[in-house]
This record gives C-alpha cells, structure tokens and sequence, in this order.
C-alpha cells in the first residue's frame, strides 16, 4: 500500500540544499527515511505495479535514485542531491532506450517521457523518423493529454536542422528531448491516489511513447539481440 508524501517532503529538500553536509543529513537521516525514501520508493514501486497491469507487455520496471551524489562528480557541491526521481524502463532498454519518468524537488513535481542518455545518432533517428510520416507524428503531437499545460525540455541546436512547420520545429531542432508536465497533480502531489494518477497521466503518453521505442529499436548494434 502507498504511503503518501506529505509537504515535508519539500521541506526537508529545501533544508537539505541549505544544509548539504554529512553531518546535518546523519543527524536527520531518520526523518529522511520517514518522509522522504519510504514514500518516494512507495511511490515507484505502486506506480510501476500499475503500468505492468495495464501496460504487460512492456515489462516496465522501476529505477529509484539514490540521494547520494556520485563522489567523483560533486564538483564543489554538497555530497546530496536536492532532487528524487525514479524511471520506468524496459530491462533491455535501461542504459540509452526511452523511459517514462517522475522527479520530485524543491519546487514540487514534474513526470514525463524522454531518453535516458539521448545520443546525437538518437537524435538524429529521431528526425529521420519523424520524416518518414509527419502526418503520424502531428497525430502524435496533438494527441498528447492535456497538450496545453504540457512542455518540452531539451537543449536546441544554434542552427536549426530543418523547418517542419510551427508545430513540429520545436521537437525536431533539439538535441535533448523530453515531453512532460510540472506540478501537474496540485495539490493532489500528497494524495493516496498519486500512483493512480501518474500511471493515467503515464499512460497517455504511451502512444509517443511507441514512437520513441521506435527510434531506440532502430539504431544498429545493441538493439538488434531485442528485435
């Protein structure tokens, strides 16, 4: 059973990135268990649960991050992060394929799809992709949930790659693309129905979600063992 996040959750990651050092985080390591990771992997590991029953033949499993920052990347700053996330992915797919994701930081929430580590050949898959039918992928495009309150992230490229018309430019000329929302759920980010709303709100996404599966089964070498 889900054990919800409260708002002290946020609150501890604010005091967190005030505070990020080894001695502040051991001395308040039992609450960051309470409101923080038990409910955070809760959180993964229901939602997760739902997309294998709806979705079984994606064989989505949970990704949870650790709090910890790599030490060999702290590059002047404190040894945690002031973030959580976690991914559904496919097994095969866990290091470079597309993954469904939600993150939870100082200023709330945000979920959506994307590439775990997305390549330039990735990206440019991508766009030969989309050029094979673009009608499909407008489809695609107008047919993600609530459209108008969601957002692409990803760096552009200075230089356009190509004019695919108003709609579609801004998901062509980037060079990292991810599609999502941030601080969808309201007020209902603490509620007991949280996985059931990210797994609807996931769920919506999966026909892009296709498309980018798609791309990923494309590229040569490691895909091919999984066709």
């Amino acid at each position: 059973m889900y054990d919800p996040l409260t708002s002290r959750a946020i609150d501890f990651l604010w005091e967190l990135s005030i505070n990020n050092q080894r001695p502040w985080f051991q001395e308040h390591k039992e609450e960051y268990r309470r409101v923080l990771e038990h409910p955070f992997r809760s959180l993964a590991q229901e939602t997760a649960g739902l997309m294998q029953a709806h979705w079984p033949k994606y064989g989505f499993q949970p990704r949870i991050s650790r709090i910890y920052r790599d030490a060999r990347r702290l590059f002047g700053r404190g040894p945690y992060h002031d973030h959580l996330w976690f991914s559904l992915q496919r097994m095969e797919a866990a290091s470079r394929g597309p993954m469904l994701w939600f993150e939870l930081g100082l200023e709330g929430s945000s979920h959506g799809l994307g590439f775990w580590d997305q390549t330039a050949a990735q990206a440019e898959a991508f766009r030969r992709h989309m050029d094979r039918d673009l009608t499909r992928f407008e489809r695609l495009v107008n047919g993600i949930p609530h459209r108008e309150q969601s957002r692409l992230w990803g760096e552009e490229y200075k230089r356009p790659k190509g004019d695919r018309g108003e709609l579609l430019n801004p998901w062509y000329n980037r060079r990292h693309l991810s599609v999502g929302y941030e601080n969808f759920f309201g007020d209902r980010l603490f509620d007991r129905q949280l996985p059931e709303l990210l797994a609807e709100s996931f769920s919506g996404l999966m026909p892009m979600y296709d498309f980018f599966l798609e791309v990923w089964a494309a590229e040569p070498g490691p895909m091919e063992e999984h066709r």
